[in-house]
């Protein structure tokens, strides 16, 4: 009788649980099916609207064929506007794919905001930003391991540093051949130009040892003002000597480091953490001594040299959004912003396409701009999560 009871409550027991748990299978598999429902028609959305910024790419590519600034600027609007409709989409099924279209697709945005086009620029921005678009319309959707992203995250940067070094080579080589021309006004114009591309990668630089001292120095930097070299010695010249006689071996001197700075760049083996450590460092500087005005004493072209660093901050940013997106997508949300504050309040001291000399600023121009770059330091120091 025990044994039948036994054997009864048993059974029962199975029945129930199994009946249970056929139920939780059931609505497992309903959420299942209802999720995979979910990205599935996420997934349509965004290739459908990647075919039509494809085709509005198309479009700009025509325009800048014609060179028709006023359907350039138009359609480089459009095209914004129609990305940062359906990003957010793009950034949460493919994290690789979003940084690669957002690579070039904001430069485009912002060069079109100038009164002078570069269109040689645009031309290659349009045509990379059309194959980021192609890739993306074929891409599958992956779950990639963070260490996967952070390795990719590692070889964008690292293409990106290479790239400004180059570009900082040959417009070093423009300023230096302005100085031993003796064409003081062409340097003037040449010395902006290769300070930007310094100015975005200057923690690297700064890894290299006594590179960073030879290339960017300040006189105060130097215990004998004889042994002083780099961009800040002819800044001097040119600017407060109104002079370029003598000038002619500082400049081979530069010419000398920022190709030797070239070398070591193709031989750098960067890591994640080193990546963020230089970016929060360098908007650090930024916010609290360059903010200032000392760095660019002479030439007063402080806000060329904030702008430059935000953009390479940026770069790094953009390198590890997908590792971000994995776990941390407030914070990716919180950097989007304040990158965007920054950027819009730089532009607030653009004059014909061009930033107002340091000297024009009041007291609250430089603290707000202190402020926001410190703000965005310390979101930058929260990617440390990371890690």
């Amino acid at each position: 009788m025990k044994k039948w009871v036994t054997t009864s409550v048993a059974l029962l027991t199975s029945v129930t649980l199994l009946a249970a748990c056929n139920s939780n299978t059931g609505e497992k598999k309903t959420a299942s099916a209802n999720v995979t429902k979910t990205s599935s028609k996420e997934d349509n959305t965004v290739k459908k609207e990647t075919a039509k910024m494809q085709k509005q790419v198309t479009a700009l590519q025509t325009a800048i064929s014609k060179k028709n600034d006023a359907d350039v600027k138009k359609i480089a609007k459009e095209i914004n506007d129609h990305w940062l409709a359906y990003e957010n989409n793009v950034r949460d099924l493919y994290p690789l794919n979003y940084t690669d279209v957002e690579k070039y697709e904001m430069p485009i945005f912002e060069a079109t905001s100038d009164n002078k086009l570069n269109y040689d620029d645009l031309d290659k921005q349009a045509k990379s930003l059309q194959g980021a678009l192609k890739d993306l319309q074929n891409a599958k959707e992956t779950k990639a391991k963070t260490s996967v992203v952070l390795n990719k995250a590692v070889k964008q940067y690292q293409s990106y540093v290479e790239d400004e070094t180059n570009a900082l080579v040959t417009n070093t080589q423009q300023f230096a051949d302005a100085v031993k021309n003796n064409d003081i006004e062409k340097a003037k114009d040449h010395y902006a130009a290769a300070r930007v591309y310094y100015e975005r990668i200057e923690p690297i630089a700064e890894s290299f040892g006594d590179l960073d001292p030879k290339i960017d120095a300040r006189i105060n930097d130097v215990d004998k003002v004889s042994d002083w070299t780099g961009f800040h010695e002819i800044e001097r010249s040119i600017w407060e000597k109104n002079t370029l006689e003598g000038q002619g071996k500082y400049a081979d001197q530069l010419m000398k480091d920022v190709k030797d700075l070239q070398n070591k760049v193709k031989t750098l083996k960067l890591e994640p953490k080193t990546m963020v450590a230089g970016s929060m460092e360098l908007l650090n500087e930024a916010a609290t001594t360059k903010i200032t005005g000392e760095e660019e004493r002479y030439s007063h072209i402080d806000l060329v040299d904030l702008d430059a660093n935000v953009e390479g901050s940026k770069a790094v940013y953009q390198a590890i959004i997908p590792a971000l997106n994995v776990n941390h997508k407030q914070l990716a949300q919180q950097l989007d912003s304040q990158f965007v504050k920054i950027e819009n309040t730089l532009a607030t001291y653009k004059k014909n396409d061009n930033y107002v000399s340091y000297k024009s600023l009041s007291k609250e121009d430089i603290r707000k701009l202190s402020d926001e770059l410190s703000q965005l330091s310390n979101l930058m120091s929260q990617t440390a999560k990371l890690f």
